[in-house]
């Protein structure tokens, strides 16, 4: 990388959004690996709720659970694996904000791949209720706030074993703080608070709501800011980490 620091952030964005994309498509093992988990999911999905005849909340829950989890598992080991050569293109000017974005892009399209995959092989099979563009937007962007906070924790790591490990203790309490684990009646004042922080819950309650008879758009487009809101702050974290290391490594 031989950028300057004067360099437009799109330029910087689009050179390593196009490297990021090479490295990825050259790790043909990899990918297909990444793609196959999602129809797999998604049969499975069809096994379980093969012999009902609609969709239920339950299974709405887990294609949310699912989304999310593509983006969290894609991402968590994007950041932290390329420390040095970060550190290194610092010095050079590398833009924090052109190099998130670039990680962002590309593992945005594969994370939304992989939820059109999931949707098709559960659609196949199941009919779910709902305009299906709708919902794929909402699934899309429920992965698309897994790979924000996947890169996160990937800049917070300090090793990429460490983060994978964490990515169980981010998804077990998007399924213990949901009405998913227990009924909305039951929730307590700590609970009721903390569930409002689950990204996966918001891409839920609006997938909920879109599949009504007669759609509550309004509760589609608070799940969907609320989700572009989760994508805000988890880039705003990821710089705020990476900022500082240009210094350390002068």
């Amino acid at each position: 990388m031989t950028a300057t620091a004067s360099s437009p952030i799109r330029h910087q964005a689009g050179v390593l959004t196009r490297r990021y994309a090479a490295c990825l498509w050259g790790d043909k093992a990899s990918l297909l690996l990444l793609f196959g988990q999602a129809p797999l999911i998604g049969y499975f999905c069809t096994l379980v709720w093969g012999g009902i005849e609609t969709d239920t909340e339950t299974l709405r829950f887990i294609l949310c659970l699912s989304a999310h989890w593509f983006g969290l598992i894609d991402a968590c080991r994007e950041i932290v694996k390329e420390r040095a050569i970060f550190a290194r293109e610092r010095v050079f000017g590398l833009s924090v904000t052109g190099y998130v974005l670039s990680k962002l892009a590309v593992l945005g399209v594969v994370a939304v791949t992989q939820v059109v995959l999931l949707q098709f092989t559960v659609e196949w099979s199941l009919a779910l209720h709902g305009p299906m563009l709708l919902q794929t937007l909402l699934l899309s962007l429920c992965a698309l706030s897994g790979v924000g906070l996947g890169l996160l924790v990937s800049a917070l790591a300090k090793t990429q074993e460490r983060a994978v490990f964490a990515v169980p203790l981010l998804i077990l309490p998007q399924i213990l703080f949901s009405e998913f684990a227990v009924p909305r009646k039951y929730f307590g004042a700590v609970v009721d608070v903390v569930e409002k922080f689950m990204p996966v819950r918001w891409a839920y309650t609006a997938f909920q709501a879109s599949a009504e008879l007669s759609p509550k758009y309004g509760d589609v487009a608070l799940g969907v800011l609320a989700q572009l809101g989760f994508v805000v702050v988890f880039l705003v974290g990821i710089a705020a980490l990476l900022l500082p290391r240009r210094s350390q490594v002068q």
